[in-house]
């Protein structure tokens, strides 16, 4: 695995703990991978992610699996495309887990060159008091209406405590009169920045909210020699791409 995609997977390990950390849930986190327990059935939070192709402690990861099994939750597992041996493979064919899509990681070498953002058809504000919280917790949801995910969110962010959040997370909504159409999310850790749930309320896409958004999120990091990482679907990789965004890697999702 090289330096890139390491960058990328010790970010997401990062926002797993800090995610999991604010609902007091249950991390595992061992040399060859990590999983994150919430105690709330939603697959979005609930993650299985290995960081080395060798797996070292399969009762183990077993164990954490059968939990899930045990209450009913449902989990996911992200994991990097070149780790994805056949003992990864067997693992996951062992617990019916399927493929359900693939993101490219990305990585931006640094933010010194991001260019003051013309649109300025937003408020972007930091999500400060629980109303913003709320605000921002109805666009997320919002991606969800129609799934069972969403029951499972709503009980995953009842019990979500902002006061748990350290200052290496910072959380924005985008409003636009009034209305909050857009989320991001920036989180800090020792190597890059990690950039996550840069969302918009379905009826309001198309309108370039969510690269407003995005670019305000790059012009937030404060140490700008630092990288910046994320995951991309194929519909988001060329907007990424024209900020300076290069593909490192692919992280398949099984589910």
């Amino acid at each position: 695995m090289n330096t890139d995609q390491q960058l990328v997977i010790n970010n997401f390990e990062e926002k797993l703990k800090v995610f999991t950390h604010a609902v007091s849930g249950k991390i595992t986190s061992e040399e060859d991978f990590v999983i994150s327990n919430t105690e709330v059935p939603t697959d979005t939070f609930n993650i299985i992610l290995p960081k080395s192709p060798n797996i070292k402690n399969a009762d183990k990861i077993r164990y954490e699996i059968d939990n899930f099994s045990i209450k009913g939750y449902p989990f996911s597992t992200w994991v990097d495309a070149q780790s994805l041996n056949n003992d990864w493979k067997e693992l996951m064919q062992e617990y019916n887990l399927n493929e359900a899509e693939r993101n490219a990681m990305m990585k931006l070498e640094n933010t010194l060159n991001v260019g003051q953002n013309d649109a300025h058809q937003l408020i972007i504000t930091p999500v400060k008091s629980k109303v913003d919280f709320m605000k921002y917790k109805e666009v997320f949801i919002s991606l969800f209406t129609g799934s069972p995910e969403k029951d499972a969110l709503e009980s995953y962010f009842s019990k979500f405590s902002q006061a748990k959040l350290g200052a290496e997370v910072q959380m924005f909504i985008g409003c636009k009169d009034e209305i909050t159409v857009s989320t991001g999310l920036l989180i800090e850790s020792k190597d890059s920045y990690g950039i996550y749930d840069v969302m918009t309320k379905e009826t309001f896409r198309g309108k370039g909210y969510g690269s407003e958004m995005f670019q305000f999120l790059l012009k937030q990091t404060k140490d700008k020699q630092k990288p910046v990482v994320l995951q991309a679907s194929d519909d988001g990789k060329n907007i990424y791409k024209r900020f300076g965004f290069i593909d490192v890697g692919e992280m398949v999702v099984f589910e």
